[in-house]
C-alpha cells in the first residue's frame, strides 16, 4: 500500500511551491490526491497542464514562471517581457504574459498567460534567482515584437539602451534582423526614429509614430 506525505512535509524538503504532478508521486503524493486537492476551491492550484501550486493563496509571478518551465521541459528559456522585468527593467507590465523560448523540435501547446515559441535559435541563458533568462538584447526584442502599444514598445526600447547600458542600438537592430518579422512593424519604427535622434529619450516625439488606431502587424 502506498505511503502518502503531506504538503508540509514537501516543502520543507524541497524549498519548492510548485511541482509536477509526476514529481509528487515520486514524493508520495498520489496523482489521485494530487488533482483532487487542486480542484476549485481545493488548497492547491493547477498553474499548467500537469503542473501544480502547493500552497494555498494566488500564484506568484515566479510560480507561473517556474509552472512554465516545468511544462516546457529542459532547455527552455524566458524572454520576452518577464524576462526583461528579471533583468532590471521597469517598463514591462507586472502581468504581462510569460514567453518561453524552447526547442524547435518540441512542441507545447500555450496556455492563457503563457507562451511557448519554438525557435532554431535557442540563445545561451543567464540566470536570475536560478531561472533562465534570455540575455538582454533577445529578451528586450522579443518583448518588443509582441504587438504592444507604441508608448509601452518605445519607453522598453529606450529604457533598455539607457538602464546600465543594459542593450545598444546597433544590438537591437542587429538582433531583430535575425529573429521573426511578426510584430516587428512597430519596434523597427522605433529604431529607426532612434537612429535619427543622438538623445532617445523615454516619451520623445517619434517622427515615426502612426496615427492613433494603427495596428500594423508584420507576416512571419
Amino acid at each position: 500500500m502506498r505511503t502518502t506525505i503531506t504538503t508540509n512535509a514537501v516543502m520543507p524538503s524541497t524549498g519548492r511551491r510548485v511541482f509536477r504532478v509526476v514529481e509528487l508521486e515520486k514524493l508520495g503524493i498520489s496523482q489521485s490526491t494530487s488533482y483532487r486537492r487542486a480542484r476549485p476551491g481545493g488548497p492547491w492550484m493547477r498553474l499548467a497542464p500537469g503542473v501544480l501550486l502547493i500552497v494555498p493563496g494566488p500564484p506568484t509571478v515566479k510560480d507561473r514562471i517556474n509552472a512554465a518551465l516545468l511544462r516546457a521541459g529542459p532547455g527552455a528559456v524566458i524572454t520576452g517581457l518577464q524576462a526583461a522585468r528579471l533583468l532590471g527593467l521597469e517598463t514591462p507590465p507586472e502581468d504581462a504574459d510569460i514567453h518561453v523560448l524552447i526547442p524547435h523540435s518540441r512542441k507545447i501547446q500555450s496556455y492563457p498567460g503563457t507562451n511557448f515559441e519554438r525557435t532554431t535559435r535557442l540563445p545561451e541563458p543567464v540566470f536570475v534567482d536560478g531561472i533562465p533568462v534570455a540575455p538582454p538584447v533577445r529578451a528586450v526584442m522579443d518583448g518588443a515584437r509582441t504587438w504592444q502599444t507604441w508608448a509601452v514598445t518605445e519607453d522598453l526600447l529606450a529604457e533598455a539602451m539607457q538602464r546600465k547600458n543594459r542593450c545598444r542600438l546597433e544590438d537591437l537592430i542587429v538582433e531583430m534582423e535575425l529573429g521573426s518579422r511578426r510584430g516587428t512593424a512597430v519596434p523597427r519604427a522605433i529604431l529607426r526614429a532612434f537612429r535619427s535622434t543622438t538623445t532617445p529619450f523615454p516619451g520623445f516625439p517619434s517622427r515615426d509614430a502612426p496615427p492613433a488606431g494603427h495596428h500594423d502587424r508584420e507576416a512571419a
